[in-house]
């Protein structure tokens, strides 16, 4: 059985609901230390559970949920999520567990149990016998006493075991290259996973607990399509979760929490995901539940985000300089740094990729007169797209500026999803792959930058240059549908490549990577300059333990090597 093991800073430890109940509401959600065996713990006031006086230590399991070394001596310490407010262990030697709160905080000691109160309405408790520790979280001191009693009781052996048994049911053989980085990915994946809560009817995935903490649109299609190599009753609950949050206009929020939702939308890719999702289980009362709900949501796209009768879309744009548009997921693109009015080739083509699979959608559910509908839905936008949307001088696509009349010349990644909607002409699909393998713009070391090192605004802030998962996997299959079958290869083995060593070398997959694979991905800017120590709610970095970025490597390994 394989086992993620490199430790790295900011890694998530988080009890998931693939094992029980847990809640957005009263999370209780840590991430790994990066200068000691320590979790920080995100409650109000941030607690820190540390282990001191510790010798060397073998790592047989770092995963989202266990923690299992072994010392030199051969001595073992295993660290457990049990249950969703409790973290069971054992320590030996001299080996110690304590609690650091951060601020003012009273102790107080009741029978083997230290209880720290940050007079924020939180309360932990440390319990310790032996060798044995638990460490709980409740809101008030008695609860964090009593499940911290309940956890010195626990077996850790049989605990552990629970943990364990989720890979020996998914885990691959010691002799694929990528075993471990799949191990990697599925352990993040449970760790996204939450508990039906308020308007949520069924389990739902956030893009990482810490700090996404959050339902969004498109990073739950992204889930889908990895968690359906797993278990496909989940994966179709992500998607699902969608249409707990849909207004009875169809729109469909970019962000949701259990009592609460935005008032703008993200890329609209549900049809993709579902009919995928689909040709996985089989199960066509997972299509009906989905159909109805997709379809008024890209009505709703037709009527909210067109400017003009064309069938070209635009995107809301808003004042914040780090993030002019949230909804169409690129927050600090350049291509929205003027504000000017866009019919974007992004939305654009998602709407025409999705009216296409809806039409396949309908086909498989017998509708007829639905499947035709969307289909001629699909050539209108193709057609518009390639009539407006195309630059026959650079052999590129862009988008339209409507303020200015004319193409907005913004060399980005987002003009390659012609290929990913199946838009273009085999002849516009060759000018695009010219540009995707010039190492002057798009082929860089590690492809493909979400800008042009063409383009003036080239950098390494997040859509100002680093390089997006989501994109290249969305691309790559693109790629392979048009036939270029080598360079869809290419780029997706770059991909594992890269993630698999900063993986090694960092223990976490990142939100975005280096194009140049120079940088670590941490050292990267995020809507302004990294720095050190990790701490996302001073300054965000590159996210670690980022959700799509595990969900679609695991599936593009999926495909590449088991499919």
């Amino acid at each position: 059985m394989i086992l993620p093991n490199k430790w790295g800073q900011g890694q998530l430890f988080a009890f998931s609901a693939w094992d029980g109940e847990v809640y957005t509401s009263e999370d209780f959600v840590g991430v790994l230390c990066g200068d000691r065996l320590g979790i920080r713990f995100y409650t109000n006031t941030k607690r820190e559970l540390a282990i001191v006086k510790i010798p060397d230590l073998n790592f047989k399991a770092v995963t989202g949920d266990l923690i299992s070394a072994v010392t030199d001596s051969g001595e073992e310490i295993n660290i457990v999520f049990a249950e969703r407010h409790l973290v069971i262990g054992n320590t030996a030697g001299e080996m110690l567990p304590m609690v650091m709160t951060e601020g003012d905080c009273s102790v107080e000691k009741c029978t083997n149990v230290t209880v720290q109160d940050t007079a924020d309405g939180e309360y932990t408790a440390l319990g310790i016998c032996g060798e044995k520790f638990a460490f709980s979280y409740a809101d008030t001191k008695e609860k964090a006493v009593e499940l911290a009693e309940k956890g010195l009781a626990m077996n850790i052996a049989e605990e552990k075991a629970k943990k364990l048994s989720f890979f020996e049911k998914y885990s691959w053989s010691e002799d694929d290259s990528y075993a471990m980085l799949h191990a990697k990915c599925i352990s993040t994946m449970k760790t996204q996973l939450l508990s039906p809560e308020g308007r949520m009817k069924r389990i739902w995935s956030t893009p990482d607990r810490l700090p996404h903490r959050d339902l969004y649109l498109w990073d739950s299609v992204f889930h889908a399509m990895g968690m359906r190599n797993l278990d496909t009753k989940t994966a179709e609950s992500l998607i699902l979760a969608l249409f707990d949050v849909q207004q009875e206009s169809g729109f469909i929020p970019h962000r949701s929490k259990p009592e609460w939702s935005t008032d703008i939308t993200q890329p609209p890719v549900i049809a993709w995901g579902t009919y995928n999702v689909y040709k996985k289980s089989g199960n066509k009362d997972f299509l009906k539940a989905a159909y109805g709900n997709i379809k008024r949501f890209l009505l709703w796209c037709r009527e909210n985000r067109r400017d003009t009768d064309e069938e070209l879309y635009t995107w809301l744009t808003g004042s914040d300089v780090n993030c002019r548009c949230d909804e169409s997921g690129m927050d600090n693109s350049p291509r929205f740094d003027t504000r000017s009015r866009l019919q974007a080739i992004d939305y654009s083509c998602f709407m025409a990729n999705d009216t296409r699979y809806m039409s396949k959608i309908a086909e498989e559910l017998g509708l007829d007169d639905d499947a035709e509908f969307f289909a001629k839905w699909y050539g209108e936008i193709k057609d518009a797209v390639n009539a407006k949307l195309w630059s026959e001088e650079d052999g590129f696509y862009f988008d339209f500026d409507q303020n200015n009349g004319c193409l907005h010349k913004i060399w980005s990644v987002s003009s390659f999803l012609p290929l990913f909607a199946g838009i273009c002409t085999a002849e516009r699909a060759k000018a695009l792959c010219k540009h995707l393998t010039d190492p002057e713009e798009f082929y860089t070391e590690f492809p493909v930058p979400s800008i042009s090192k063409r383009d003036a605004t080239f950098g390494t802030d997040m859509w100002r240059g680093p390089v997006w998962i989501n994109y290249n996997y969305m691309i790559s299959q693109g790629l392979a549908e048009y036939g270029f079958s080598e360079l869809a290869d290419e780029i997706t083995d770059k991909t594992l490549a890269v993630l698999n060593r900063w993986y090694g070398a960092k223990g976490t997959l990142f939100e975005f990577y280096d194009c140049e694979d120079i940088k670590a991905p941490c050292e990267l800017n995020r809507k302004g300059t990294a720095f050190e120590p990790y701490d996302f709610f001073v300054r965000a970095q590159s996210i670690r333990d980022y959700g799509w970025s595990n969900t679609l490597t695991a599936d593009m390994l999926y495909r590449k090597y088991k499919a």
